[in-house]
């Protein structure tokens, strides 16, 4: 005898969000931790990293104080929800091969990532990351707000 669900199909698993959604998830937390990231969550902090990554063209050498320049923009703005400082972030993105370094730490380039963070870099390509940052928090404060209100109201309708 032929089990009615032989030929039913398995279960499908979610669809991972995309790096833009979770770069959008990620600007509405304050001081994150990049360190915590790897260690809990290693996708975002690889989308962190290729968020970073985007203030570098490729094709390009950056003098160590161009990139620290641009890390300190990037954090002031697009990457406002990390606790980092653009020291760490070079660091991080050196590491993971984001960037590269002559060896004496005087020129920077784009280098070449793994595979994962590769394909982050490439859809968060052209993506203005510090748009979304802000949509997203005008987003969700206006979820709250309006949460708010509804509890306000309930509250007053209670009190009649």
């Amino acid at each position: 005898m032929i089990s009615e669900h032989a030929n039913a199909h398995p279960p499908t698993a979610p669809a991972r969000p995309s790096a833009v959604d979770r770069y959008a998830t990620l600007a509405l937390r304050r001081e994150v931790s990049l360190g915590v990231l790897l260690s809990t969550h290693a996708r975002d902090f690889h989308v962190m990293l290729a968020a970073a990554a985007q203030s570098f063209p490729r094709h390009r050498e950056f003098s160590e104080r161009e990139v620290n320049d641009l890390l300190r923009s990037f954090l002031a703005d697009a990457g406002s929800m990390l606790a980092t400082d653009h020291v760490e972030m070079r660091r991080w993105l050196v590491d993971y091969r984001l960037l590269a370094r002559d060896g004496y730490g005087r020129v920077y380039k784009a280098g070449t990532p793994t595979a994962e963070i590769s394909a982050l870099v490439a859809e968060l390509a052209g993506i203005d990351l510090a748009e979304v940052a802000r949509a997203a928090r005008a987003t969700d404060a206006a979820r709250r707000a309006a949460r708010k209100e509804r509890w306000e109201n309930a509250k007053r309708s209670s009190d009649v």
